[in-house]
């Protein structure tokens, strides 16, 4: 006899291809819980493109409360600061430990998460949760990596035979931003990436400055000691990129790939932080 195992989705072009690959050896039940994404007509849509896959292909599907104001209120002081920080480690946690309080509720014997299957996102990271909070609800756990074996590219090709809605951003409206501050970059002939040490408040309007002075919309900033939560939200509300500086050549990368101009500056020619006292 098969065991019972619940399977949180996140979308429908990851959820498309896994739960039939695990219902060899699993009898799958779909779990959609994702009260992070925003806006509500994202959701939605989001939502019943996954009803629309499990009709198709016959998945059994449960969907979870779309708490958005519980998250907001958990997440809102955390949504200045970068993709892959404590941001998404508080929005997995709370999926991955609903997902886990959720197969207790069905009386399944284990749980998953295609998150896995994302080449975006870090799996050993969602392992470690998912190891986590399988251990506080006294269930067991299967760790993935469901990219593995060209795991992401079935589930382009499984979406495409299904004329899938695929997003461009993750989900919360933080990530949502960020996308936004991606595109505008990428709608630029040139983008400036600016390396610097310590990065100040002082820095971000200098910079800012100097993006709007070259008729650009934004800039990244890579710098090398980590700034401080006042910082990151400033660079946020600002709408410019914060990186760590081991950033700087794989997104250097990307832009010369498109075909753009990349100017790689040192923050100092940019920012005269010796005459300003400059807050943190």
């Amino acid at each position: 006899m098969k065991k019972r195992l619940l399977l949180h989705i996140c979308c429908a072009p990851d959820g498309v291809y896994i739960p039939e690959k695990l219902s060899e050896e699993y009898e799958v039940i779909c779990y959609f819980y994702n009260p992070n994404i925003y806006p509500f007509e994202e959701y939605e849509k989001r939502k019943k493109e996954m009803e629309r896959v499990a009709k198709a292909k016959g998945y059994k599907l449960v969907v979870g409360e779309y708490d958005f104001e519980n998250f907001t209120k958990n997440a809102e002081k955390l949504y200045y600061l970068p993709e892959k920080s404590k941001r998404c480690d508080f929005c997995l946690s709370l999926r991955l430990e609903d997902s886990a309080r959720k197969a207790k509720e069905l009386n399944c014997d284990i749980f998953a998460t295609v998150l896995t299957v994302s080449p975006h996102k870090d799996f050993e990271k969602i392992n470690e949760i998912g190891k986590k909070v399988a251990k506080k609800y006294g269930i067991e756990y299967l760790p993935s990596n469901f990219k593995k074996n060209d795991g992401f590219k079935k589930s382009v090709e499984e979406g495409k035979k299904l004329n899938l809605y695929r997003q461009d951003y993750c989900g919360c409206e933080s990530s949502l931003v960020y996308r936004q501050m991606f595109k505008d970059a990428e709608s630029e002939d040139r983008v400036f990436l600016v390396k610097g040490e310590k990065v100040g408040i002082y820095d971000i309007d200098s910079v800012k400055k100097h993006v709007e002075r070259n008729g650009l919309k934004t800039a990244f900033i890579f710098c090398e000691k980590k700034p401080t939560d006042n910082v990151l939200e400033y660079a946020y509300e600002n709408r410019i990129f914060l990186e760590p500086l081991e950033n700087l050549q794989w997104r250097k990368r990307i832009f010369e790939k498109k075909g753009k101009e990349v100017n790689v500056l040192d923050l100092k020619d940019i920012s005269n932080r010796d005459i300003f006292l400059d807050p943190c």
